[in-house]
């Protein structure tokens, strides 16, 4: 019997020691092959990168690789966006970091570098649009027509009082 007892427990022990073996991902192994099961076949080249993202939790992974075409243009943009977060300016809103991300997965065929700036702009705002497409493809056009808004309003109220 000490022979088994000491062959379970030897065993035991590797299966522990196989288990707290870093993979250098921040996830256990369990959460890596859900993420890898919902992914995207072409995505899963852009795992590890994203994992390393200190910013990205397991849900957000788990979202960018099953819900977006990613290239390494969005990659980039995807690592600038999230720096971009800050904690104090969303949870004033009730915004977290994952609804963050997941604002920038719905409109991420749109966002590039320039417009970034915009972007969360846009996402600090309280609403429930996930999809800045008209602003996000000419933001120019957006910003010109509100501020002429703005002016025709004004000149029609003096307008009416005089």
């Amino acid at each position: 019997m000490s022979l088994f007892s000491l062959f379970k427990e030897l065993t035991s022990l590797l299966e522990n020691y196989d288990n707290s073996i870093k993979t250098g991902f921040k996830f256990t192994q369990k959460e890596i092959k859900e993420i890898v099961s919902v992914s995207k076949k072409e995505n899963l080249k852009y795992f590890e990168v994203l994992a390393k993202m200190p910013n990205l939790k397991y849900f957000d992974i788990s979202f960018l690789l099953s819900q977006t075409n990613l290239n390494d243009d969005k990659i980039k943009i995807i690592e600038e966006a999230s720096k971009l977060y800050n904690e104090e300016e969303f949870n004033a809103n009730g915004q977290t970091r994952s609804d963050f991300i997941f604002r920038v997965g719905a409109n991420l065929d749109y966002l590039n570098m320039e417009n970034l700036e915009i972007f969360k702009e846009l996402v600090k705002c309280k609403n429930e649009l996930y999809d800045f497409k008209e602003v996000l493809t000419n933001p120019m056009e957006y910003l010109n027509f509100k501020q002429e808004k703005k002016v025709g309003y004004a000149f029609e109220t003096i307008y009416m009082n005089n």
